[in-house]
């Protein structure tokens, strides 16, 4: 038999399309179920008419024979089609009795193969159970072992079957969509405008974000014991196409709030934060100290594979804070910590961190695409924490609910090296910091006027300076600060972002490329500007 196209990764990769047909059955699949239906049901369905459709083809074969099976019975002169032997086809010569001592009595059919060259003997009138024997729910497919259509999603469905199902849906007018569920147009009820006038006043009035099965009973449209998904999905549809709404709730669960109420940095990454898509590195020409280094920094610009994940049993977890995040009142989503964050890829989330000090409730976002946690400004402030502070993170009962704290140090001046600017320039100096939290010594740097350094990081953004550049600039002044004039790679890596955003990564991968930066031992480094490129 020829192979099934379903079954060859190449048919999924470029061959498979949506057509129109397609559509129209997927139109009626959810007209008659009258249901929401999910992307992945969508996909999966189309999954299945296609190798019901190649099942039918392949029966349709069979008109050359009869396909054999040891329940039939079968006479001389007929031409069989045998699974077993690769779909071979033969033709019966004689039928004569056959008996076992334990199955009983039944027939044996002698069956020519190859125009005659090759005679062989099967059971027929076997009425004991046999795998050669079909039932009304079996398929040729599994008498030829091929994978199910649910194998063949899980294998190709992400990658191929998914997204070309997703912009065929998108493309089609019939449909609606809210996050991956799709419903269709001709179904969903009229609202009238006044509904969500009532909506926007509860979220308002709630002072925080409201399920949609609230809304729909304070939008008078059905009591709680009512409410049914093609109502919930109608409300969030109409909701989500409404600017004055915005859907903060994570995974599994929708939950809505009013954008006017909601800071700019829950849908737009501070400056700081964002990084040059053209930054990279190749982990290959770090030693182990950088490559250790590379996990130990906690940067989501890092990439995920080179950073250990934590399971979501672990109960709490320590980071250290970088510059970039100091600054903005934010929080890095690696895969250190993104099973303690409630995230969706739909939308940024709220959730609550309460001070592990207080019980003070901090309202915070969480912004997975960006990669980024957002509203600990006045709380970074407030108990003066430095670049470098250990940051803990605990989960509670509650996964919309976390505890963030500190290490306790008692409250003290240390001696910090400290950033200002002086002619245009990025100067370290050594000054008295107040701090009241246990930092990594190697990644801490105060400043002393946040306001300059601002206006040198707009200039270096302008000037389009290199990391190399500013790796040149602020490694002499570092070097000033040490007897032995090495500079640890963490504390380039906290000088390097003052002025450029930019992940462990590509700081490591201009330290390894040029010859004016000499390793020495347990991360540290020598600058030497006579072998500056």
């Amino acid at each position: 038999m020829v192979q099934r196209k379903t079954q060859t990764p190449a048919y999924w990769q470029s061959q498979f399309t949506v057509s129109n047909k397609d559509i129209e059955f997927i139109y009626n699949q959810i007209l008659e179920a009258n249901r929401v239906f999910t992307l992945d049901e969508i996909a999966l369905t189309l999954v299945r008419r296609q190798y019901q459709a190649e099942e039918l083809a392949a029966r349709s074969e069979f008109q050359q024979g009869k396909l054999y099976q040891p329940k039939e019975s079968y006479a001389v002169g007929e031409q069989l089609v045998f699974p077993a032997l690769d779909f071979a086809v033969g033709t019966v010569k004689t039928v004569r009795p056959g008996h076992h001592p334990v199955h009983g009595t039944f027939n044996v059919i002698e069956v020519s193969f190859d125009n005659g060259s090759v005679m062989r003997e099967f059971a027929t009138n076997f009425d004991r159970p046999h795998p050669l024997n079909l039932d009304s729910n079996q398929s040729l497919a599994s008498l030829q072992g091929l994978i199910s259509p649910e194998e063949i999603y899980q294998t190709y469905g992400d990658d191929f079957i998914r997204p070309k199902v997703e912009a065929a849906l998108v493309n089609s007018n019939d449909f609606v969509k809210f996050h991956d569920q799709y419903f269709l147009h001709d179904l969903l009820p009229d609202f009238h405008e006044g509904l969500f006038n009532i909506a926007d006043a509860a979220i308002d009035i709630n002072n925080g974000p409201l399920s949609v099965d609230a809304l729909i009973e304070q939008m008078g449209l059905a009591e709680s014991k009512d409410i049914i998904d093609t109502l919930r999905f109608s409300v969030s549809y109409r909701l989500a196409n409404d600017e004055r709404f915005d859907d903060v709730g994570p995974t599994g669960q929708v939950l809505w709030y009013l954008e006017r109420i909601e800071p700019p940095e829950a849908h737009h990454a501070p400056r700081r934060l964002q990084v040059d898509p053209g930054q990279s590195y190749n982990v290959n020409s770090f030693d182990e100290d950088l490559k250790a280094l590379l996990a130990e920094i906690d940067d989501e610009a890092t990439l995920p594979e080179d950073v250990p994940s934590i399971g979501p049993d672990t109960p709490s977890v320590t980071i250290v804070l970088n510059y970039p995040h100091r600054r903005v009142g934010t929080l890095p989503i690696t895969p250190k910590t993104e099973t303690f964050f409630p995230t969706s890829y739909y939308n940024p989330v709220l959730f609550e961190f309460v001070d592990g000090r207080t019980g003070d409730v901090i309202p915070t976002w969480s912004v997975l695409n960006d990669k980024y946690v957002f509203g600990l400004d006045e709380w970074y402030t407030k108990n003066k924490l430095p670049v470098g502070a250990y940051i803990n993170i605990k989960r509670t009962d509650n996964p919309m609910r976390l505890v963030v704290d500190y290490q306790t140090l008692r409250a003290q001046r240390d001696w910090v090296r400290t950033a200002t600017v002086s002619g245009n320039k990025l100067v370290f100096q050594m000054s008295k910091e107040a701090i009241s939290g246990k930092y990594d010594e190697l990644m801490i740097i105060g400043e002393s006027n946040p306001a300059q350094i601002d206006t040198l990081w707009l200039n270096a953004l302008e000037k389009k300076l290199s990391i190399y550049d500013i790796l040149c600039q602020v490694f002499p002044e570092l070097s000033k600060l040490n007897p032995q004039s090495t500079v640890h790679a963490k504390t380039l890596y906290s000088a390097v972002n003052i002025i450029q955003r930019a992940g462990p990564g590509p700081i490591f991968q201009e330290l390894v490329k040029h010859r004016c930066f000499i390793p020495m031992k347990n991360g540290y480094w020598i600058y030497d500007p006579n072998l500056r490129d």
